[in-house]
């Protein structure tokens, strides 16, 4: 690859002084903001689009996958807190009839509504917001970040603070700060990319059941009438009766951290969605009349790098269901790995009333001195990662970091100087059940 040299000499203004930086305000990064404020932290997020909610609204996610034990919801209090707020946007006779309840084991998500209920999280406690700023570099001094360093309509710049999360999903503020990372499987490659739509004037009273509909998808990929490498269609109905959401096509062999193939990924995402359009009216009863009604904005990104911290925990810790005195997040949800090379989708379960813990020290990436990882990318391989990723236990891993950065404000300590029994202490008295 030819390089051009291009060198950048200017000075660029500090836009705000804050004790906590949380970079990037998807479920993760938001709880992170949340719980840091909350504390008592002067806490600013930053995200390069509009609003709150990452993939739960630009990747169009849906539902959130059940993470329960006992009926309980074991992601309290961020989460539980953003789903009560979603839930309120239901009419009052909705509300009558349906009050609110931990119980939902996949629980819907309409996307505005979701960034709206994210949104006033954030603004009652109190966190300044910092919406169409994209990370562009870190200035460092020795270990330590000094000011993350943003691109907006502004041009370039800069905002300071004592302790920072990466709640970006993909681990970019940590290695732009320096952190090692892993990516991908043994062979180096990433869980499918998925890009997700929903189609509404759905006749369900004629659709067939998941089995049949399977039936008519290998007779039409059989025949080349269809392109994509899934083994089945996987569908969510909706609460509208006439809308069902698809979170089945399957982009393999892509980097979500090269700009050129999450460029590629997009244009193979949306051929596949023109794809199942066109098989479901012509193939499926119940979709002749299907109209698209939305579609992601950004393809879905199940995994990219996983920054290696002072611990690394493994599926080991997801067969043993172990649990630490410094577990910082409980998790139920199984094993769910995608295959990277194609067709297939292997799945290990876990019985209904246990859990795997996972620990601070996967919060703290090597080499840095004031970040924690608020996000999907923590230190754990990629099986344990397949069962971490989901939007659920990520708000716990967000809301772990957010307090262990104001307990780090309070105690002027590095994150890798705080006793993680310490932090699941305060998480405790906080509302999460740990």
């Amino acid at each position: 690859m030819e390089n051009i040299q291009y060198d950048f000499g200017k000075n660029i203004p500090v836009i705000a002084e804050t004790d906590v930086l949380v970079v990037g305000a998807g479920p993760g990064g938001a709880s992170a903001a949340v719980m840091a404020a909350r504390r008592g932290a002067r806490t600013i997020i930053a995200e390069r689009y509009g609003c709150p909610g990452g993939m739960a609204v630009f990747g169009e996610v849906t539902p959130f996958m059940h993470n329960l034990v006992e009926n309980q919801s074991l992601d309290k209090p961020v989460y539980v807190d953003w789903c009560r707020h979603l839930h309120n946007y239901k009419t009052g006779a909705e509300l009558a009839a349906d009050p609110f309840t931990e119980t939902v084991p996949n629980r819907p998500i309409s996307k505005a509504e979701a960034a709206l209920a994210l949104e006033e999280l954030l603004l009652e406690a109190n966190v300044k917001m910092l919406y169409h700023h994209t990370l562009f570099d870190v200035i460092k001094e020795d270990d330590r970040i000094v000011a993350a360093v943003f691109h907006s309509k502004s041009g370039l710049v800069a905002v300071r603070a004592r302790v920072f999360v990466d709640g970006t999903g993909d681990g970019d503020l940590a290695v732009m700060a320096g952190a090692p990372f892993e990516f991908g499987n043994e062979d180096g490659l990433c869980q499918p990319m998925t890009t997700c739509f929903k189609l509404e004037h759905v006749d369900r009273s004629i659709m067939p059941n998941r089995e049949e509909i399977n039936k008519i998808y290998d007779e039409v990929k059989a025949r080349g009438g269809i392109d994509c490498p899934r083994e089945n269609v996987l569908w969510f109905t909706m609460p509208a009766d006439d809308v069902i959401h698809f979170n089945t096509t399957r982009i393999i062999r892509k980097s979500a951290v090269s700009g050129t193939d999450l460029s590629d990924a997009e244009v193979e995402g949306r051929r596949q969605v023109r794809e199942f359009i066109a098989f479901l009216r012509n193939h499926v009863p119940g979709f002749k009349n299907a109209h698209l009604r939305s579609m992601a904005h950004h393809v879905g990104v199940r995994e990219s790098r996983r920054i290696l911290g002072l611990v690394y925990q493994t599926q080991d810790d997801f067969v043993n269901r172990a649990k630490f005195a410094d577990g910082i997040a409980k998790v139920n949800y199984c094993i769910d790995i995608h295959n990277p090379n194609g067709t297939g989708t292997h799945i290990i379960g876990m019985e209904p009333g246990n859990w795997y813990e996972l620990r601070y020290g996967t919060l703290v990436p090597r080499n840095t001195g004031n970040l924690l990882m608020g996000c999907r990318a923590i230190s754990v391989d990629h099986a344990l990662h397949s069962s971490s990723r989901v939007m659920p236990p990520v708000c716990s891993i967000g809301q772990a970091a957010g307090m262990a950065a104001a307990m780090c404000v309070e105690k002027n300590c590095s994150p890798a100087e705080l006793q993680g029994e310490e932090v699941r202490k305060n998480l405790a008295i906080a509302g999460a059940w740990l």
